[in-house]
């Protein structure tokens, strides 16, 4: 790989580490800018050319991961003062990358097919914020205490576990954001505070041992959902895929339900004001409106270099 095309590929990867953020889809951004079909050829050939898909990513992780470190840093400590504006922002991200899924849904109106799933979609997202409050308020579940515990209760592994699974899976989709899916889950917070501030297991020595093991099981869930869905997703995007996309339409929808009805919000809504919400209403809208206006944009030029393609071909034909 040419110098030039390496350091594209880690700025690619840099914007990709705006993922980390709830609500900003990695695979909304990788199709933004452009990098998103190399990005799941890799992940896809690590099994059969592991050498040569591994230096191709190279470039796009090391960008990624030091963009989402320095993004992390900086929203743990505005979510700490802003919780429900930077709450709202998040749920304006994902609102705002609905149209990458309606762009691929363009072809026909919508079956009565289509809004079951939809529906489906929905009702699962939605169900996972509200069921974690109603665990947190009724059976006494609380994540976010069972996560800071140096002692953590066996169950916490394998919840750390499949919640990695599902967050890598939601990476590779366009439109839902992996860190959306901790954050409706109830873990996001939990996760973060494993590393960052007065909590963590840097700062409390006590919780180093099951802060490691939790991130190693995080990690091993993450890997295996990317290699897991990677496939299945070529082979859904071939077979299924107007069905695949109604369904990332639901969950989407019903994941800004959850970010607004989820355990790390639900007990906090007593302490806001006023203005809390009003600056969280007007951050919602601008995040809706620049990324539906990115979006937009990118998916006129590609059309414009599809049908510039398109015309060359014809024309070499004849």
């Amino acid at each position: 790989m040419k110098a030039k095309e390496w350091f594209k590929d880690f700025g690619k990867g840099a914007v990709l580490g705006t993922g980390i953020l709830p609500g900003v889809s990695v695979g909304t951004v990788g199709i933004i800018v452009g990098i998103y079909d190399k990005l799941l050829s890799a992940i896809n050939d690590l099994r059969h050319h592991f050498g040569k898909a591994f230096l191709r990513l190279l470039p796009i992780a090391l960008g990624c991961i030091i963009a989402a470190v320095i993004l992390l840093i900086g929203q743990k400590f505005l979510y700490d003062s802003m919780q429900f504006e930077i709450t709202a922002l998040f749920a304006g991200f994902i609102l705002g990358g609905l149209p990458v899924i309606l762009f691929e849904l363009r072809e026909r109106k919508f079956s009565l097919a289509d809004i079951a799933r939809v529906a489906a979609g929905f009702v699962v997202a939605a169900g996972i914020g509200i069921m974690s409050v109603v665990a947190d308020k009724y059976f006494g579940i609380d994540l976010l205490s069972a996560f800071l515990d140096p002692n953590a209760n066996w169950w916490v592994y394998p919840v750390t576990f499949v919640v990695g699974f599902v967050a890598a899976v939601a990476c590779i989709l366009p439109g839902i954001s992996g860190s959306m899916v901790l954050f409706i889950f109830g873990l996001y917070n939990p996760v973060v505070d494993l590393f960052i501030g007065n909590q963590s297991m840097f700062a409390n020595h006590d919780r180093i041992g099951t802060g490691l093991l939790l991130t190693f099981i995080l990690l091993v869930g993450v890997i295996a959902g990317l290699f897991t869905i990677s496939k299945l997703m070529v082979g859904l995007m071939k077979k299924h895929h107007r069905g695949t996309f109604t369904v990332v339409m639901g969950f989407v929808l019903g994941s800004i339900i959850a970010m607004f009805v989820n355990n790390q919000i639900w007990n906090s809504y007593s302490k806001f004001q006023w203005w809390d919400y009003l600056i969280g209403a007007v951050l919602f809208l601008a995040a809706v409106i620049v990324l539906t206006i990115l979006i937009v944009r990118n998916h006129k030029k590609i059309l414009v270099e599809s049908t510039a393609e398109t015309s060359i071909k014809t024309s070499e034909k004849k």
